[in-house]
């Protein structure tokens, strides 16, 4: 454990800080984010982000997205922003996804982007644990990653394209994320379809993890597609086993 921790630690100070120092910032830059990653408005309204919400993006890299949505939001503070290394942007608090140093119930709103194709199964369901832990009652987080599509090659293909700052990059579809985060302590967990990225057009995959709020009735867990998708809940689609399915742009 300790040594992948330090080999995925490395890997991303490598991308941050070493030669490719440049092109890292041009990527995570707010003018890229905003290309490579469509429809800020959407994940606004998913995480529910408005004034008053307190917000942490996990995975921030320059912050540079983070803070793009919490301008067009009008938070009122800025977004608490944690990664792995410290840098190349402004990085809050340096983290281990499985410790994550916040006290309980800390945030209402939780980004983690093209955070977690870096590491494996167990780092991801501790990080799951954790951020139900700090997400508040009535909060929600949005996990986004890379999605794998029915073709190896392409697989290979986008795992190389996107494994910069990765010292191994793992592809997981809505089945194998839904069967990571269940059983985590959250209310519920909804398969949302967001679109591919625009350059390149490579699909993605993501969950919206909820609490219900603390005075609403127990409701029971739950996984579905939002209504930009059909595949149904997690009985119809075979996720109860963990069985999985590629991203968005999947035949």
């Amino acid at each position: 454990m300790m040594r992948r921790r330090r080999t995925a630690r490395a890997a991303r100070f490598r991308w941050a800080f070493g030669p490719t120092r440049p092109l890292a910032r041009a990527v995570a830059s707010a003018a890229a984010q905003a290309l490579f990653t469509p429809r800020a408005d959407r994940i606004i309204d998913l995480i529910g982000l408005e004034p008053g919400k307190r917000y942490l993006d996990l995975g921030c890299g320059t912050g540079a997205y983070a803070r793009l949505l919490a301008g067009r939001a009008g938070l009122d503070e800025p977004p608490v922003l944690a990664d792995i290394v410290p840098g190349p942007g402004a990085v809050d608090v340096v983290v281990w996804p499985e410790q994550l140093p916040f006290a309980d119930a800390s945030f209402d709103c939780i980004t983690c982007l093209y955070f977690i194709r870096r590491f494996d199964d167990d780092v991801v369901r501790g990080l799951a644990l954790e951020l139900s832990r700090v997400l508040a009652p009535g909060g929600a987080a949005l996990v986004l990653e890379i999605a794998p599509v029915r073709n190896p090659a392409l697989d290979r293909f986008h795992r190389w394209l996107t494994g910069a700052g990765c010292a191994e990059v793992d592809l997981r579809g809505w089945g194998r994320l839904a069967a990571l985060f269940t059983g985590c302590g959250f209310g519920a967990i909804d398969l949302v379809n967001v679109g591919p990225f625009l350059v390149p057009p490579i699909p993605r995959v993501g969950v919206l993890l909820r609490h219900f709020p603390a005075a609403a009735p127990s409701e029971r867990a739950h996984h579905r597609l939002d209504d930009a998708g059909a595949v149904g809940d997690a009985g119809n689609a075979g996720l109860q086993a963990g069985e999985d399915i590629p991203g968005d742009s999947a035949g």
